[in-house]
């Protein structure tokens, strides 16, 4: 992201809007491609609050994993891409209550008052996996 920011003659920020666009991009091609994603490093390896709010978004973007420059980067950005418990109880829900749905022969079904779809599902499963990652570290 620096080079890019220098390049197109941007100058970097905290938020990092003005690269947005291009770490957009990265997560769409490599979905398209079944390709991993991962994320650009923040530079600032002393400013650990910069770079765990960067890891969040990371995860939102849809990264599957994030650049570390040095070694104290690797604990918060593992934690950031660690499901929450409630992340995974959600997961466990969805996949109990699509189990349910698969006996019975419904292709619908809901969990906390919410329709669960094929996109909720992979959801569940993305949450699924990122925690099994997390285990083996």
């Amino acid at each position: 992201a620096e080079d890019l920011a220098a390049d197109i003659g941007a100058t970097r920020s905290a938020e990092g809007l003005e690269v947005l666009y291009a770490r957009e991009r990265v997560v769409l091609a490599a979905a398209a491609n079944d390709c991993t994603a991962i994320d650009t490093l923040v530079t600032d390896f002393e400013n650990e609050e910069q770079l765990r709010e960067d890891a969040d978004r990371s995860v939102r973007l849809g990264y599957d994993g994030k650049l570390a420059i040095h070694p104290a980067q690797i604990g918060p950005i593992n934690e950031a891409f660690t499901p929450s418990a409630e992340e995974r109880e959600w997961a466990d829900r969805v996949f109990e209550a699509k189990r349910e749905a698969d006996a019975e022969g419904r292709g619908v079904f809901a969990v906390d008052g919410e329709m669960i779809d094929a996109p909720l599902i992979a959801r569940a499963e993305r949450i699924r996996n990122r925690a099994e990652a997390a285990e083996e570290r």
